[in-house]
């Protein structure tokens, strides 16, 4: 027999135990080797999307070391690599930025940075707070609701912003203050192309070149950490050279100091964060609230779909609502130490599996060894140049777009395609939260637009209580008895169409007596469907008729129940589903209608003939 269990998705604050019971140094050793690997890859993108973010270097590397520890501990996949994510840096820029816009313009230097950790701390708390009660409440499931289009044009428009974003810093021109639409912002570094700053865009497109090189020659190179540090040293052996010359090169001097560095953004003298309760001010929440949904929802959807890939090919059986708690808990201490909300890295995760990680150990391991690379080289670190940064990042924002995935989205169907180019042009022309809320409208409508149909299909019925299929050529004849069979959900926005269409029925056809309703493929019945039912009762009634209900399952049978329709209509015309005997409801609908009837009419006039035919015959839905 079946057992449901294997599939449950409950929440245990000990998911770790089972990592090592089983634990060895051979794995061990697989999960240091990918652990160190990925750790050098987590520390440049780290910092990259801090500064993409707008925010200080240590809101990434904090979310990256700590936050991502904890998500690791009481998550679900073995492979999974939580921390910074581009698409979730992107939006908290756009929403913070438009903040500090709004509500402190006059800011400027410390004073600034200062009021954007505030922000930062209480969408981080939000954010947590959203997860832990999705997860709490066992709402994992309802991410399948969310098409995969949503996602795709989504992750395609923040790609696009990240380009944009990013040519400001490669380039060295200032960006633009507030927040703009990508369209705007991209509009006006074209109008300002002839403020480049040169020695800037040297450095960007020579780690732009060296980073697309090396991943050329084989992509298991530590691309970004050796084009940082060579950046780094470049620039360091530039200046050097420069303040040797004599004072007539002064104007050249000052050209290659204005590169911007990491230590212009920030320092890193202290990895150990301190704690601290978040800022929290109700006036900011109803700004607040809406992106703080919009980054939850987008973590959820990206961790677990970055799982779920991952361990469709390892084989692991994930729990979707574990891992958005974990992912909840570890954005509850982003909150605590000014870190940056956290999600799951595809790049990261990919390439920890890749490299043959076999427990949630690697991904701690990799955290542990960022703090460690942090500390051994911070000197090193502030002198990498910001452009050399930007580069890593237009890679990143060309390789999260799967062109695969994009155009399968974009053939598949036309909803999917309407959706997709919706969420890119919204993310084009729209603030990038907003257009995820668009993507996510449009989604769930259309698919709300597709359940909200239910198939009923006219069946006849043998004496053995057996449907077969209705001869096309005599569907419109008048019968007594008319068996409908109801498959699909019969929730709320299906309800009208339901108790529309077997109206129909009953009045276009005079002669007809007794309508029989097979419920046993009918799902989600709730109180709209039940009060469409009674008035469907009601008005066959009215006109002198009957009402016949089969095949409830139990679950059915009990609301039912419960909201007074069994009592209404009666136990007596009301005959629940038995698998041990799955013709016998029908037999006892069947011999109730023509009880009910006053005569047992002819089998052919009754319920039609027994005609075979590839189908049933559906029945016209209006509406």
């Amino acid at each position: 027999m079946y057992n449901a269990q294997i599939h449950s998705d409950d929440i245990s604050l000990l998911p770790f135990k089972d990592d090592l019971s089983n634990y060895s140094w051979g794995v061990f050793r697989q999960d240091a080797i990918a652990a160190l690997s990925v750790a050098l890859l987590t520390v440049p993108q780290a910092m990259a999307y801090a500064l993409l973010a707008g925010l200080p270097l240590s809101a990434g590397l904090f979310a990256a070391i700590y936050a991502s520890m904890l998500a690791a501990f009481f998550g679900s996949s073995r492979h999974l690599i939580v921390g910074p994510s581009n698409a979730i840096a992107i939006l908290v820029q756009t929403g913070t930025s438009d903040i500090l816009y709004t509500y402190y313009r006059g800011l400027e230097g410390v004073d600034l940075e200062l009021a954007a950790l505030q922000i930062l701390t209480q969408l981080a708390l939000v954010v947590g707070i959203v997860q832990i009660l999705a997860a709490g409440f066992k709402l994992g499931r309802l991410t399948q609701f969310v098409s995969h289009s949503v996602v795709i044009g989504y992750i395609a428009g923040t790609a696009i912003a990240m380009v944009v974003n990013q040519f400001f810093t490669f380039l060295g021109i200032e960006n633009t203050p507030g927040d703009q639409s990508i369209y705007e912002k991209g509009a006006y570094l074209v109008t300002h192309l002839e403020q480049i700053h040169w020695p800037t865009a040297v450095v960007g497109l020579g780690s732009l070149v060296l980073l697309v090189g090396l991943r050329r020659i084989d992509k298991r190179i530590p691309a970004p950490v050796i084009t940082i540090i060579l950046a780094a040293v470049m620039i360091n052996l530039v200046n050097s050279y420069s303040f040797s010359q004599v004072a007539t090169e002064a104007t050249n001097d000052s050209q290659w100091q204005n590169v911007l560095l990491v230590g212009d953004r920030g320092s890193l003298d202290d990895l150990i964060p301190r704690f601290a309760f978040p800022y929290f001010d109700m006036g900011l929440m109803n700004y607040l609230l809406p992106l703080a949904f919009a980054v939850a929802l987008l973590s959820i959807m990206e961790t677990t779909s970055v799982a779920k890939t991952i361990a469709a090919n390892s084989g692991q059986r994930l729990s979707v609502n574990q891992e958005i708690f974990g992912l909840g808990l570890g954005n509850m201490l982003s909150s605590f130490i000014c870190a940056m909300p956290i999600s799951g890295s595809p790049s990261r995760s990919g390439l920890s599996y890749a490299l043959g990680a076999q427990t949630r150990v690697a991904s701690i391991l990799n955290a542990t060894l960022v703090a460690s690379v942090l500390f051994c080289f911070n000197a090193m670190i502030m002198h990498i140049p910001l452009a050399a940064l930007s580069a890593l990042l237009l890679v990143t924002a060309v390789n999260i777009v799967n062109p695969r995935q994009f155009f399968l989205c974009v053939k598949a169907t036309n909803s999917d395609a309407f959706v997709l180019w919706t969420t890119l042009l919204s993310c084009v022309f729209l603030s990038l939260d907003v257009a995820f809320y668009i993507g996510v409208i449009f989604s769930i409508t259309l698919y709300l637009k597709k359940s909200a149909i239910p198939q009923l299909v006219e069946y006849g019925i043998d004496d053995e209580g057996e449907l077969y299929n209705l001869d096309f050529s005599k569907v419109h004849e008048h019968r007594t008895i008319r068996l409908i069979k109801v498959e699909g959900e019969l929730f709320f926005g299906a309800a009208d169409i339901f108790q529309t269409t077997l109206k129909t029925i009953a009045e276009d056809d005079t002669s007809t007596r007794v309508i029989i309703l097979q419920l046993k493929n009918a799902r989600d019945i709730d109180a709209t469907a039940c009060l469409a039912l009674q008035q469907l009762y009601v008005y066959l009634v009215g006109s002198g008729r009957h009402l016949v209900a089969c095949g409830m399952t139990q679950q059915i049978w009990d609301v039912l129940s419960d909201s007074g329709i069994v009592e209404q209509i009666g136990k007596e015309n009301m005959f629940v589903f038995d698998d041990r005997h799955p013709h016998q409801h029908m037999l006892k609908a069947l011999h109730r209608a023509r009880s009910l009837a006053h005569t047992v009419m002819p089998q052919a006039s009754t319920v039609g003939e027994h005609v075979q035919q590839p189908k049933g015959v559906p029945v016209t839905i209006e509406g």
